[in-house]
């Protein structure tokens, strides 16, 4: 048996479901495009409940986000796992506050999509997603000190994609409508700001705004991303 083959995944998940459910069948696909021998990957997934994260989020108290994580985590690694994801964007405002500290290291979303970022030669990148991750420094704390600009939405253009957010993609509920009125804020934003690329800086945006650009600019699909990190590392590669 392989290194590789050795290798457990875990992902933190739940976070919400819809995208889990995206996630595993993407690290799939993509472990199949790379390792083409019909073999599959060694994942195990801990849901955990959302419901208490979303509005542990709401009220900005990451300290309790990070509690329910850190068990969450401690499971995986008593599973058996050696590394692992959270399969959310705003589940990493709570990076640093996950208690226990982590026994495993984890693959950290924002630092995958900068080394995404980076090797595109992109440099003014629009940010969509929930409020929660738009409105904080997750992104520009770690994308600015290697020259990478993040570029926000107007106040209203976030309340927007936020709604569709939680309205509707938390659910599953994909509107053609909803997709055209995300698409409008891109547009907007590429006419207004001159972005050069477009984080999707929410797992379930994906679910959504599934082509590789949206409104002429490049999309930096944050799910797939982290998915293609974690299956370097799966493999061996990182």
């Amino acid at each position: 048996m392989s290194d590789a083959d050795r290798r457990v995944l875990g992902i933190v998940g739940g976070t919400g479901p819809e995208s889990t459910v995206d996630y595993y069948r993407s690290l799939i696909a993509t472990w199949r495009r790379r390792r083409p021998d019909g073999s599959y990957p060694r994942v195990i997934i801990n849901s955990i409940e959302a419901g208490r994260v979303f509005a542990n989020l709401a009220e900005a108290d990451f300290a309790a986000v990070g509690r329910d994580l850190g068990p969450a985590v401690a499971a995986l690694a008593s599973a058996g796992c050696q590394r692992a994801l959270l399969a959310s964007n705003a589940s990493h405002l709570a990076y640093e506050l996950i208690e226990p500290e982590p026994a495993i290291p984890l693959i950290h979303i924002v630092d995958a999509t900068r080394a995404a970022a980076s090797r595109t030669g992109f440099r003014r990148l629009g940010l969509i997603g929930t409020r929660f991750v738009m409105e904080s420094d997750l992104y520009p704390a770690r994308l600015k000190p290697v020259g990478l600009e993040v570029v926000l939405p107007t106040p209203e253009e976030r309340e927007l994609v936020h709604g569709i957010y939680f309205g509707e993609l938390v659910a599953g509920v994909i509107r053609d409508e909803s997709r055209d009125a995300l698409s409008a804020v891109v547009a907007a934003m590429r006419e207004r700001d001159r972005i050069d690329a477009v984080i999707l800086g929410g797992t379930e945006l994906a679910l959504i705004l599934t082509e590789p650009t949206c409104a002429g600019v490049p999309v930096l699909n944050t799910a797939q991303i982290h998915v293609d990190a974690a299956v370097d590392w799966l493999l061996g590669n990182s």
